[in-house]
C-alpha cells in the first residue's frame, strides 16, 4: 500500500514541478527580454505619400496609370482637356496682333505729326518774314492797317497751330507707349494661358507606386483635388508610437530589430533615425482639453522612426516585398 501511495504522490509532484519550471522559465525569459529590449507592437511600415493634383479646373481626358503601377519622376500620368484653353490662347494671339497693328498705326501717326510740325515751322518762318515786311511797310505808310493786321493774325494763327500740333505729337507719343503696353499685356495673357495649358499635363513628382487613383477619365478635377496618390517606395521606414515612459535613454542611431506580420519568423534589423518632437495627441483631430476639470491622466505616445537596414539571417532585403502600412512588432535594443 505504501508503495502505491508513493507512486501516486510522485505522479502528482512531477506535473507540478514541470509547471513551476515552465513558469520560472517564462519569468526568466520575460525578464531577459524586458531588460534587453524595449518592445512595442504599435508599429507599421510608413512612407512618403505624394498627392498628384490639378492646379486648374478641367475635365480629365486621359490617365496613363492605374493602381499598383510603378511610375518614374517626370512621367506623364494625367491629361486634362485643354480645348477651351487653346481657344483662349488663339483669342489672346488675335488681341496681340491687333495691339501690334495699333503700335504701327500710332508710330505712323507720330511721324506724321513730326513732319507736320516741320511744315508748320516753315509756314511760321514764311509768315514771320511777311509780318516783318508788312510791319516795315506799315510804318512807311505803304500798306493799310488792315493789311498789317492780316499779316499779324496770320502769324499768330500759325504759331497757335504749331502749339496744337506739338500737343498732338505728345498725344501720339503717349499713344505709342499705350499700344506697346497693350502688346505686353496681350503677351502676358498668352503666357498665362500657355502656363495653364502646361498645367493640363500632370507628371509624376517622384519615383514610386500608384497607391490610389481617386478620379477617372470624364471626371471634373477641382484645383487642389487629388487625382493620384503616389507612394514613394524607395524610402520606407518603421513608424513606432512608443509610450513616453520608455523614452528616457533612447537616442538616434540606437539599434533595433523588428518583424512584420506578413513574414513571420523573419527578423529585420534597423536603427532609430528620428525621435518625435511631440506626442501623437498634440495633432490629433480632437486634442485633449483639460479645462473642464475632469482630468484623467493618460500615458502619451511619441512617434519614432526606424530605418529598414537588412535581414538578420543573412537573407537579402530585396527578397521581401515590404509595403507601406504593414504591421510590425519592434524591439529596440537597450
Amino acid at each position: 500500500m505504501e508503495k502505491v501511495k508513493k507512486e501516486r504522490s510522485g505522479k502528482v509532484y512531477i506535473p507540478l514541478i514541470l509547471i513551476i519550471m515552465l513558469l520560472l522559465g517564462g519569468v526568466i525569459y520575460w525578464y531577459i527580454d524586458y531588460s534587453k529590449y524595449i518592445n512595442s507592437d504599435d508599429a507599421h511600415v510608413a512612407a512618403n505619400n505624394v498627392a498628384v493634383s490639378s492646379k486648374i479646373l478641367g475635365r480629365i481626358s486621359q490617365v496613363f496609370a492605374i493602381e499598383g503601377d510603378s511610375v518614374k519622376k517626370g512621367q506623364l500620368i494625367v491629361l486634362i482637356d485643354s480645348t477651351d484653353m487653346v481657344a483662349l490662347k488663339n483669342q489672346a494671339i488675335s488681341a496681340k496682333m491687333q495691339a501690334e497693328a495699333a503700335v504701327v498705326q500710332a508710330e505712323a501717326k507720330f511721324q506724321y505729326d513730326l513732319k507736320n510740325n516741320k511744315v508748320q515751322d516753315i509756314t511760321i518762318s514764311r509768315l514771320q518774314e511777311d509780318f516783318d515786311r508788312a510791319n516795315s511797310q506799315f510804318k512807311s505808310d505803304v500798306i493799310t492797317r488792315e493789311q498789317y493786321d492780316h499779316a499779324k493774325k496770320a502769324l499768330e494763327t500759325a504759331k497757335a497751330q504749331l502749339e496744337a500740333d506739338l500737343s498732338q505729337a505728345k498725344v501720339s507719343s503717349a499713344l505709342i507707349k499705350t499700344s506697346h503696353a497693350a502688346v505686353e499685356s496681350a503677351q502676358a495673357q498668352i503666357n498665362l494661358i500657355e502656363t495653364q495649358i502646361n498645367n493640363t499635363r500632370l507628371y509624376a513628382p517622384c519615383d514610386g507606386i500608384v497607391g490610389k487613383r481617386w478620379l477617372l477619365p470624364g471626371d471634373v478635377a477641382q484645383p487642389g483635388q487629388s487625382i493620384f496618390t503616389i507612394i514613394n517606395d524607395r524610402n520606407l521606414w518603421i513608424s513606432v508610437f512608443l509610450e513616453e515612459t520608455k523614452l528616457e535613454n533612447l537616442h538616434i542611431g540606437q539599434p533595433c530589430i523588428f518583424s512584420l506580420d506578413t513574414y513571420p519568423g523573419v527578423t529585420f534589423t534597423g536603427k532609430i533615425i528620428e525621435l518625435g518632437s511631440n506626442t501623437a495627441a498634440e495633432f490629433s483631430l480632437i486634442p485633449a482639453n483639460n479645462a473642464s476639470g475632469n482630468f484623467t491622466k493618460v500615458t502619451q505616445r511619441v512617434e519614432l522612426k526606424l530605418s529598414i537596414d537588412g535581414v538578420k539571417d543573412g537573407k537579402k532585403l530585396t527578397a521581401f516585398r515590404i509595403l507601406s502600412g504593414m504591421s510590425a512588432v519592434v524591439k529596440i535594443i537597450r
